[in-house]
């Protein structure tokens, strides 16, 4: 089996773990109870912890409509409603879905959660891989000579980059989903 060799660009690389690091470290709590900590920003995604109430839990970013925040607190990393989070940054308590803009914490991208069938249909077809420098991740945009494969009834396409099958936004070409 023939593999191609491409490069992804140092810039895209750079420019997504850019975007994806925190820009300070603000920190929130719940301050009326134990608040449930989910893997994705949603009622409908699994539980994965919780927040305990009045402890801090840093925030690294929060959905663009700051309904949801991604928190890392006591070892778990995961999203919470954003309504239930208060912050003292800037000297005041202050709810974080009302002030998250005005405090500066960084939009962050909704993470693409694929439903069963488009992992399956992306996972049982026949491709030719192909190799590309640097690693494949999410934020990671494919060069053009990277081909990509429709998906039948999905918004994204799909390509076959280092051993990983990847779902890409087809516009930006960027990797936003890693199938694992």
């Amino acid at each position: 089996m023939k593999s191609t060799h491409v490069m992804i660009g140092l810039a895209s690389l750079v420019g997504a773990l850019v975007l994806a690091a925190p820009a300070s470290a603000l920190t929130a709590y719940s301050p009326t109870g134990h608040l449930n900590v989910r893997s994705g920003p949603g009622f409908q995604y699994q539980v994965v912890g919780q927040m305990q109430a009045k402890v801090p839990a840093e925030i690294t970013g929060c959905i663009a409509d700051y309904s949801w925040c991604s928190v890392a607190t006591g070892g778990v990393t995961g999203w919470a409603s954003a309504p239930y989070l208060v912050t003292d940054a800037g000297g005041k308590p202050t709810n974080l879905q009302v002030s998250g803009a005005q405090l500066g914490i960084p939009v962050v991208v909704e993470p693409v959660v694929p439903a069963p069938e488009v992992l399956t249909y992306v996972t049982q077809q026949a491709v030719e891989p192909v190799l590309v420098n640097g690693e494949v991740m999410v934020g990671a945009v494919l060069p053009t000579a990277v081909p990509v494969y429709q998906v039948p009834a999905s918004p994204y396409v799909y390509a076959y980059v280092n051993g990983q099958r990847v779902l890409v936004e087809p516009t930006a070409r960027r990797i936003v989903y890693v199938v694992r």
